[in-house]
């Protein structure tokens, strides 16, 4: 799956996501055709439709969610009842209890 963010003037962003299987390059390739549009840039993903003037487009970013989503993982904690804990060293003091 892969989300992507269309950035344009003057209005929020877009975000759109799409389950393309194309590769990443030709992808960008195809969505820069929306730039080069004269009236209308139509975008349509196997999620939605975007409609924008292609004016008012200030940049696009293709993200590929699978790819986030194994750098988000992070390792489990480490079991803390598991470890086992050294005793501590005993120190040994003299005490003078009488002094002559």
């Amino acid at each position: 799956m892969r989300k992507i963010t269309i950035y344009q003037k003057g209005s929020s962003n877009v975000e759109i996501l799409d389950d393309s299987d194309m590769n990443i390059d030709e992808y960008c390739q195809e969505l820069s055709r929306l730039f080069q549009m004269t009236n209308v840039s139509i975008l349509k993903t196997s999620h939605s439709t975007f409609i924008g003037r292609p004016s008012q487009l200030t940049g696009i970013v293709v993200e590929d969610e699978q790819s986030e989503q194994q750098l988000e993982i992070s390792p489990e904690p480490e079991d803390t009842e598991s470890t086992v804990e050294e005793p501590a060293e005993e120190i040994q003091e003299d005490i003078i209890t009488d002094i002559d």
